[in-house]
């Protein structure tokens, strides 16, 4: 129960707000008494706290000393519940202890942060079974749809390669198999099926949901000289080309006029490395990677490059991405 708690809660976070929270650590003993269930990394322009959190389903008047006491022995502490009542959520502020609940829900004032919001919503666990189109779920798929044999694998495997929590795997796989998108092959195998159908919903819900939080900003190379050649461009093994860039490398049939780049770098990393500046008009377009970057990858997968050409809007680029589509129908 607590892994689908915190699960859900950090989902939800993300869904609602410019946070990226990831798990840090698991059940942490701080003393021979004293534990924590979890420490938590959570990330907001470029920058990151630590946050120690107590995980509940729900938390009753009774159980409040325990908190305080858990906020004072603990500078960074947060509770993580399924459902906190609003007369708990006031009596928590008053005391400036950050709280963070299934629904999405937050309160984090620590440093020079400040993050609240409530939108009142709760969560119900027994009707919270299909996530197979949320922010996480979207990553997941996208990893399902690239390798089938990724829904033979293991909940912990697939979390660790997606990089979304170990609790919501369930949620999404439960989510296509409700769909009718994930069915069983044998007694020991499931397979997908209508794949076009998948993937045009996969692509309805990533332009909404996911990728407006991809962005990273936009940057123009320090001499000119670079982005003339930028196929020359040393990327290393943590960035890749997508859009238009990667659309040409991969079927040298279109001059980019705008370069994305999707990194696991951070922005100064990137501009460090890449001899960039930050401009608002910039002909690169830096974005997260939201899948792992392979060693010896230099273009982003043909999903994600068909996706970018799709949605950028422009129609020289749907006769591209119509050959980036015959390769994809191939793999399938």
């Amino acid at each position: 129960m607590k892994d689908n708690i915190l699960s859900l809660a950090l989902e939800n976070v993300q869904e609602n707000t410019p946070l990226r929270l990831d798990i840090k650590e698991r059940e942490i003993a701080k003393s021979d008494y004293l534990y924590l269930d979890a420490i938590l990394e959570v990330y907001l322009s470029g920058e990151s706290i630590e946050l120690q959190a107590e995980i509940r389903k729900e938390i009753r008047k009774h159980q409040l000393p325990k908190l305080y006491n858990l906020a004072e022995e603990f500078d960074s502490f947060v509770l993580i519940a399924g459902k906190i009542s609003k007369n708990i959520k006031e009596k928590l502020k008053q005391r400036n202890i950050n709280w963070i609940d299934a629904a999405g829900n937050v309160f984090i004032r620590k440093r020079n942060y400040f993050i609240y919001v409530d939108h009142g919503g709760t969560v119900d666990f027994e009707k919270e079974k299909d996530r197979a189109f949320t922010k996480t779920g979207l990553k997941v798929l996208f990893l399902f749809l690239q390798d089938e044999s990724w829904v033979q694998k293991t909940y912990r495997e697939i979390s660790y390669e997606a990089n979304v929590s170990l609790g919501s795997i369930g949620y999404v796989v439960n989510g296509l198999k409700k769909r009718g998108y994930l069915v069983r092959q044998d007694e020991k195998k499931y397979q997908l099926i209508r794949k076009e159908e998948l993937f045009d919903q996969w692509l309805s819900a990533f332009e909404n949901k996911l990728n407006p939080d991809l962005k990273i900003g936009r940057f123009e190379f320090v001499h000119d000289d670079l982005r003339r050649n930028w196929k020359d461009l040393d990327l290393g093994m943590k960035s890749v080309w997508g859009g238009e860039a990667g659309a040409e490398l991969v079927t040298n049939i279109i001059k980019p006029k705008i370069l994305t780049l999707y990194t696991m770098l951070h922005k100064g990393d990137i501009m460090n490395k890449y001899k960039l500046k930050p401009t608002s008009n910039g002909s690169v377009e830096v974005k997260k990677s939201y899948w792992k970057i392979r060693e010896n990858s230099k273009t982003a997968p043909a999903l994600a490059i068909y996706a970018d050409l799709m949605l950028s809007g422009q129609e020289r680029n749907f006769k591209v991405a119509e050959k980036i589509c015959e390769k994809i129908g191939n793999e399938w």
